[in-house]
């Protein structure tokens, strides 16, 4: 028997035990031997058709019955999970980075692989533009060759002037030791002339002696000069070999296999693109590791002294809805940032381990994080949105034969759909979704102001 055949039932029953009713019947029909003049049964007929109209509607009045457009729910008994559920996105937990290369002048990206190639190691994944290392690499070769030649000059006019100076000792050495031999030759002779090879063997001797020095000298000066230069040539060399470098490493290539991602351009609000001139050291590219994924999400500030490392989380990403990852929290930031800004709030980030490979989880996708709190076995527990506030604490709606029943109830612990009640419903009763004493176009009152569309704790 459907609720309405069952109301309805009743209200027949209830009009047939009025004495009044039944008492004109029998009048009418003739029973136990009344016989009435046809005129007053017709009067009694209409007052009696009026009264019991009255009665009707007194009856509907009373017993309005449920309204079906009212959405019911079913209490039951079972395990409830306190849960927080924040959204996320997907990174490798472990990643290799490709920075920007520390070179002289101004970077400019000229082409970048696409984005999600997968590539091998030594593939090229970044260009810059190499205008401007060309130029240089070209006024290092252009200074090399320079101090090069300089220093091939000094060698040769090194040479000619050791030549010199060590022909200019020789000639002094000979004349100072023919001096000595005419000195020799002179002793017989008159002591004039003996004083005059004396003195040319004193003049020779000290020709001989500052060519000896001249040579000695100049030996250091050329030393000196020559290391000079070559420090010269060695200094272009180093120029040229970092402008050589610096050409090189304008090309980055892949220091392994992987997926490719790119970085946020923090000056440009965007992931790195063509055109983009990246300051020295910036991570343009990571090539994560596919193997270990973590789910990065952040929690306010309010509720992260309940999360703490080793908790259960279920991981569901946004574009597969019907797909659902284990995972547990690996980390708990120690400090808070602002969440938006300058906004107040801080919150605080939170590292979601994923158990399982899979891959359709790619670095990037939106998650939503479902943190497990804690477990309550064997509790009551209905829909937030069947709890609403009145007479300073919370109601809800119990469905009954004749209508709704406004029940005082007390409540537990909660999650984002569900809340648990420890006093006032039972398993099995059937309460309202919406408040049945408000029509359907009027805005609805739940106890927290808000509904939620997910069931949280199935």
């Amino acid at each position: 028997m459907t609720e309405n055949q069952d109301n309805t039932q009743r209200k027949v029953s209830f009009l047939k035990n009025i004495p009044f009713l039944s008492n004109l019947t029998q009048l009418f029909s003739g029973e136990n031997g009344s016989r009435w003049p046809f005129s007053k049964r017709v009067t009694l007929v209409i007052s009696g058709v009026l009264l019991t109209g009255l009665i009707l509607l007194t009856v509907y009045i009373i017993f309005p019955g449920v309204d079906p457009s009212v959405p019911l729910y079913k209490v039951k008994k079972d395990k409830f999970l306190v849960t927080i559920t924040e959204s996320g996105e997907l990174i490798a937990k472990n990643a290799v980075s490709v920075s920007s290369p520390r070179v002289r002048g101004n970077l400019k990206i000229v082409y970048l692989i696409p984005e999600g190639s997968y590539v091998q190691p030594g593939d090229t994944i970044v260009q810059f533009d190499p205008t401007e290392a060309l130029n240089n690499l070209r006024e290092a070769e252009s200074r090399l060759e320079v101090a090069i030649s300089n220093k091939d000059k000094l060698v040769a006019n090194q040479l000619s002037q050791m030549t010199r100076l060590e022909s200019d000792l020789k000639s002094a050495e000979l004349s100072y030791e023919l001096s000595k031999l005419n000195l020799e030759q002179l002793k017989f002779e008159a002591e004039i002339k003996q004083q005059e090879g004396q003195l040319q063997l004193k003049r020779n001797e000290l020709s001989f002696l500052k060519a000896k020095q001249d040579l000695a000298s100049q030996k250091i000066v050329q030393k000196s000069e020559l290391n000079n230069v070559e420090i010269d040539v060695q200094q272009k060399r180093t120029d040229l070999q970092r402008a050589e470098r610096d050409l090189a490493m304008l090309t980055l290539t892949a220091p392994k296999e992987g997926l490719v991602v790119y970085e946020n351009n923090w000056a440009t609000g965007r992931k790195i693109a063509i055109g983009d001139t990246p300051w020295q050291g910036m991570t343009l590219i990571t090539l994560p590791d596919l193997s270990e994924m973590q789910s990065v999400t952040y929690v306010n500030e309010v509720d992260v002294s309940r999360i703490r490392k080793e908790l259960n989380v279920e991981v569901r990403l946004d574009a597969f809805r019907d797909s659902s990852f284990p995972g547990y929290i690996g980390s708990v930031a120690a400090l808070g940032k602002a969440k938006d800004g300058n906004s107040a709030i801080k919150v605080f980030e939170i590292a979601v381990n994923i158990r399982t490979q899979s891959e359709i989880l790619k670095p990037g996708m939106t998650t939503s994080n479902r943190i497990i709190i804690s477990e309550v076995p064997d509790v009551l527990y209905i829909p937030q949105e069947a709890v609403f506030q009145k007479h300073g604490g919370h109601v809800v709606y119990l469905k009954r034969a004749t209508g709704f029943l406004e029940q005082e109830v007390t409540l537990g612990e909660r999650n984002e759909d569900y809340i648990i009640v420890t006093k006032g419903v039972r398993s099995g009763d059937e309460v309202a979704l919406r408040d049945p004493t408000i029509k359907e176009d009027e805005p609805l009152q739940p106890a927290d102001g808000k509904t939620s569309a997910s069931n949280g704790n199935e």
